[in-house]
């Protein structure tokens, strides 16, 4: 009997240990970039700044979706993008972990085929990224973005 209980103790620990809850602190890039960021945005085609607050939400332990709720450009045209799940990669820099993203994506706006790529990097509570678009084949534009997280 006693022999069947520390068999069944050490199966528990064994499965509390191994559990994903206890893996979520040092392999969950999707935590530790998740949140909201606070920050600027310049558009190069318009030659702008405009406020923006964009959302990483966790989906996995390695991806995230970007959303955007509401971007309002000068010309009072509300944009609003939610991605598909991308892949977040740890990197060290200078002794600390950086987190990469990356996705590029098609779509078209207006009868207009435009191709983006955006990369991303998250060091600590800061996100800087760009965006560069083509419109048409012919056009290219690109934007970046710099903010703080706030959540």
């Amino acid at each position: 009997m006693t022999t069947i209980r520390s068999y069944i103790i050490f199966i528990v620990s064994l499965i509390v240990f191994v559990s994903p809850s206890n893996a979520q602190g040092k392999n969950d890039h999707g935590r530790a970039v998740a949140g909201k960021y606070d920050g600027t945005t310049s558009i190069e085609l318009m030659q702008t700044t405009l406020p923006l607050q964009l959302e990483l939400q966790r989906v996995h332990n390695d991806s995230v979706i970007v959303k955007i709720s509401r971007l309002v450009l000068p010309n009072g045209q509300v944009f609003s993008f939610t991605s598909k799940s991308l892949s977040v990669k740890p990197e060290k820099r200078e002794g600390k972990p950086t987190y990469r993203l990356h996705v590029a994506f098609t779509y078209t706006y207006n009868n207009m085929p435009i191709r983006v790529q955006a990369t991303a990097t998250v060091n600590g509570k800061e996100l800087e990224g760009e965006v560069k678009a083509v419109i048409m084949e012919s056009m290219e534009t690109r934007a970046t973005y710099k903010g703080k997280k706030v959540t």
